[in-house]
């Protein structure tokens, strides 16, 4: 198993179910290939960017969630495919290396932040797929905040107190919920807040957020925007951020929106692994066949989830690239493995979804289930219960469900930590002594670019017929 996503994790729990008696005896041997040795859930990115879900509740050890796998911390350096071989950079070596024989390879490395469509977003943005992504951002978010108050230049101030969140699927709309909610929930602690507006902008290329949802569930995809508009976020449509630098993000359309904290929510990236090239590829991703194995390879390599391109078996387009499919993937993989172990014939991929969800802030939700489209209240606890039943590790699904049933009582986890200098940027490491410092001038062009300061009036969108 390359990597431990969802993939992974649930083709081993597919194959331990059924492969239970020969992995007591030894006859199989199931191995995790990972640098991190733990899954990462993405579910509740947003409650624990928010302060909501404790930093480590989300992630899941190998040693505990498969504890019939043997688990290499290391990076899959080369795979040789003719010797059935893969070799094994090992975490925390100077270089050692470690070759793995193999029966069957599942490839499930996931994806990344595709950073490269922005100019300087590497650099300058943020990420929150990266491990420890959601806790990063919401660390240097507070420590922004703490600055701002300290500040008595009022220009630093708004910077400070600005958010450029990039991208409008679902990620991103949740993430301008969230970020919302935290300066919400930090008002009546920070004067800064009081006498300065905090500025949230959502910036989306396309004509309509979640286009995911569009147009056979639109009324949904209206209820977010709704409520985006309503908690305070300026969503600009139809615009591109061209480029990204320390001062801020620059728009297609020529204007600015001046921010000390940029997080991209864009599309993904596959890096392929070393040695799959002669395999079947489309856009990075390794094409399978409708028994999710990598064509080009007979019957020994598998993938599924963001590194693989599967065709939906109704649509006959590609899967959609979110957890749920991840997961359907994996425990096919693992069912079919296991087939073939056995000397049977192995099924065709048909699986045909269950739906999607949002949460536009705590108590609003937007749900599609089987078709079904739910709101509000209710959808927010459907979302958390789908959520918490898809976490692998049971132990770590009841201490998500502890804090969120806490929380109301409790309040948010948010304060600024001193760890918070540690993480998690895009690309280059963090100079937080700047942020005090007012923004260097820029030069002048004979036409300055249109800064936005979202002072423009917010027109609610129209709810869509029933």
């Amino acid at each position: 198993m390359l990597g431990a996503g969802y993939t992974s994790v649930w083709a081993y729990k597919s194959l331990r179910r059924r492969l239970g008696r020969q992995l007591r005896r030894g006859a199989v041997e199931i191995v995790f290939v990972d640098p991190l040795g733990y899954h990462s859930y993405h579910g509740f990115t947003a409650e624990v960017l928010g302060g909501i879900i404790a930093e480590g509740h989300e992630r899941s050890p190998l040693r505990t969630t498969c504890p019939r796998a043997r688990l290499v911390r290391g990076t899959a350096q080369h795979v040789d495919l003719a010797r059935r071989e893969v070799a094994v950079a090992l975490t925390g070596t100077a270089g050692e290396t470690l070759t793995l024989r193999y029966d069957h390879l599942v490839v499930g490395c996931g994806s990344h932040d595709d950073l490269a469509r922005v100019a300087g977003l590497a650099e300058h943005g943020w990420s929150l797929k990266n491990p420890g992504g959601s806790a990063a951002v919401r660390e240097r978010l507070l420590t922004q905040v703490e600055l701002a108050d300290a500040s008595p230049d009022e220009q630093t101030r708004r910077g400070l107190l600005s958010v450029v969140v990039v991208g409008g699927g679902f990620t991103g709309v949740e993430m301008s919920a969230t970020v919302a909610e935290i300066f919400r929930s930090l008002r009546p602690r920070y004067r800064v807040l009081r006498e300065v507006e905090p500025q949230v902008h959502l910036v989306h290329g396309g004509p309509d957020l979640l286009p995911q949802l569009r147009p056979r569930f639109g009324r949904l995809a209206g209820y977010a925007h709704r409520q985006l508009v309503r908690a305070g976020v300026r969503v600009h449509l139809g615009t591109r951020v061209a480029r990204v630098d320390e001062d801020g993000a620059y728009l297609d359309d020529g204007s600015v929106l001046a921010s000390r904290l940029v997080v991209s929510t864009l599309g993904q990236a596959v890096a392929p692994v070393p040695g799959t090239e002669s395999l079947e590829s489309r856009d990075g991703r390794l094409v399978t066949d409708e028994y999710l194995r990598v064509r080009g390879d007979g019957e020994r390599v598998w993938s599924g989830g963001d590194h693989a391109h599967v065709v939906h078996p109704v649509k006959g387009e590609p899967c959609p690239a979110n957890a749920l499919w991840a997961i359907k993937h994996g425990g096919w993989i693992g069912g079919n493995i296991a087939a073939t172990l056995r000397g049977r014939t192995p099924r065709r991929f048909t699986y045909r979804g269950l739906g999607q969800a949002a949460s536009l802030g705590v108590g609003k939700g937007a749900v599609e289930l089987y078709g079904v489209q739910v709101t509000g209240r209710l959808g927010w606890l459907m979302r958390a219960g789908f959520f918490l039943w898809f976490m692998p590790s049971r132990r770590q699904a009841v201490r998500s469900l502890v804090d969120l049933l806490g929380a109301p009582v409790l309040g948010r986890r948010l304060t600024a930590l001193a760890a918070s200098e540690q993480s998690v940027r895009a690309g280059s490491p963090e100079r937080l002594a700047v942020l005090s410092q007012p923004p260097r001038p820029r030069q002048r062009a004979e036409q300055p670019p249109r800064q936005r300061d979202g002072s423009e009036h917010e027109q609610l969108p129209q709810p869509e017929p029933r």
